[in-house]
């Protein structure tokens, strides 16, 4: 890997749409007035100068959510010309009290209020948060999304897999245009499901491709997070500890320093020709600078990505994959 990326575009699927194969992931922009539990604070006008950086440097995917606190009211924002240049992709179905809820007079009722707060008339991209497997054969929801399309109010449809199953129900809907995957370097257990994915012309959108930090080189077993950051309950104890030594072992195995881990595990995942674009989060200016000179770096190889999955698969044997937020 060398040299200063250059943004890329990947078509998202077999839609007539193509994307920056690195995209940013609004939730951390959620918690601009310190009322928003789970997330730290980044003050209004930080929130506003990343998505600035992120356009500017190339970036046309941004993926938000219902419940991604001032999230969708900060796209909104955007003038309305830069916002016919970007994909703004959206979700609902996780309530605030964390239960799930797929009615399509609840959901009707989330994208009106998402269109309001993007200041937009349709929905780029509507994504199911995390439906079960069953919920997803329910032809009811089916003929709902149809309707959303029919009636202009959203483009495409998606949805946010929470496990294996769901995203295989997803895939074979019929009905679903992109499925948004965990997938990571530390995480390759849906490759398999993504590979699927591109099969079937749906689009591949990689959540937490960094592992909610892990793979930043910044983590040690004393880092800490305050209460109201939802790492505090996942990224703790013996669990915690196990993970951080795997990943040692992975960085010396593949000779990765903490100083170039991150720009390694970015060109892991777009190495991976059926991923159309990776979501890192930001919450500082310099962490939008660092992912977007990821894109356009020479890629691994198909050999050198069998290397790299063969040590990750023999390090991680036996370390706690629940690491996934909601």
């Amino acid at each position: 890997m060398s040299g200063r990326g250059t943004m890329k575009s990947r078509p998202l699927g077999a839609l007539p749409v193509s994307v920056s194969e690195i995209g940013l992931g609004t939730a951390q922009l959620a918690n601009v007035d310190g009322q928003v539990r789970g997330v730290k604070l980044v003050p209004v006008d930080v929130a506003r100068m990343i998505l600035r950086v992120a356009i500017d440097r190339g970036v046309t995917f941004f993926d938000t959510g219902d419940e991604y606190g001032a999230a969708e009211a900060l796209l909104g924002e955007l003038p309305r010309d830069v916002k016919r240049t970007v994909f703004i992709a959206t979700k609902a179905g996780r309530k605030p009290d964390g239960a799930r809820e797929f009615l399509p007079a609840y959901l009707e009722e989330r994208v009106n209020q998402s269109l309001r707060r993007l200041g937009v008339e349709r929905l780029d991209l509507f994504q199911l948060n995390k439906p079960s497997a069953a919920m997803l054969q329910d032809e009811d929801l089916a003929a709902f999304l149809n309707r959303l399309k029919a009636e202009g109010k959203i483009r495409f449809t998606g949805v946010v897999a929470g496990d294996m199953e769901a995203g295989v129900a997803a895939i074979r809907s019929g009905v679903v245009d992109c499925l948004q995957v965990l997938y990571n370097l530390l995480y390759l257990e849906t490759e398999a499901l993504i590979e699927s994915a591109h099969r079937a012309g749906v689009g591949v959108i990689v959540r937490s491709p960094l592992n909610s930090g892990v793979l930043s080189g910044a983590y040690t077993p004393a880092t800490s997070f305050p209460a109201h950051d939802e790492r505090s309950l996942y990224f703790t104890g013996r669990a915690f500890e196990q993970r951080l030594d795997a990943l040692r072992r992975i960085q010396a195995a593949l000779n990765v320093s903490d100083r170039t881990l991150l720009e390694f595990a970015l060109t892991f995942i777009l190495s991976n020709r059926a991923v159309s674009v990776a979501i890192p989060g930001a919450s500082r200016v310099d962490q939008v600078e660092r992912y977007t000179d990821c894109s356009g770096l020479e890629l691994f190889s198909e050999s050198e990505l069998h290397g790299i999955r063969g040590v990750v698969a023999r390090e991680m044997l036996g370390c706690n994959h629940a690491f996934q937020t909601s």
